[in-house]
C-alpha cells in the first residue's frame, strides 16, 4: 500500500467524531481555549481571531453559542491571568 493512499481497513485511521455535550460545556471550553493561547503569548486581537473565525471549530462553536461579549470576557479574564509573560520551553540550556 503506498504511504498516501488510506486505506478503509486501517483501524489506526484517525477518524473525528463530534460527541453531544450540555449546553453548560461551551463556556467551559472557551475557559480553555482562551487560557492555552493566552499562556503561549497570544494577545486579545489574535484570541479574538481564534474563536471567530470558522476554521478553529471548537473555539467557533463556543463563540456561537456564547456570543462576542461573553467570549470577550472570558478572553479578558484569561489574560489577566496567564497574559502576563512570553511563553517559555520547559527545556533550559546549559
Amino acid at each position: 500500500m503506498p504511504y498516501n493512499d488510506p486505506d478503509p481497513t486501517d483501524p489506526n485511521m484517525l477518524v473525528g467524531v463530534e460527541l453531544p455535550a450540555a449546553e453548560e460545556t461551551a463556556e467551559e471550553m472557551a475557559y480553555v481555549f482562551a487560557e492555552e493561547f493566552a499562556r503561549m503569548g497570544f494577545d486579545k486581537e489574535k484570541l479574538m481571531r481564534i474563536f471567530s473565525r470558522p476554521f478553529y471549530a471548537g473555539a467557533h462553536q463556543a463563540y456561537l453559542h456564547l456570543g462576542s461579549k461573553r467570549i470577550e470576557e472570558i478572553v479578558d479574564e484569561c489574560l489577566k491571568i496567564w497574559g502576563k509573560g512570553k511563553p517559555q520551553s520547559e527545556e533550559r540550556r546549559a
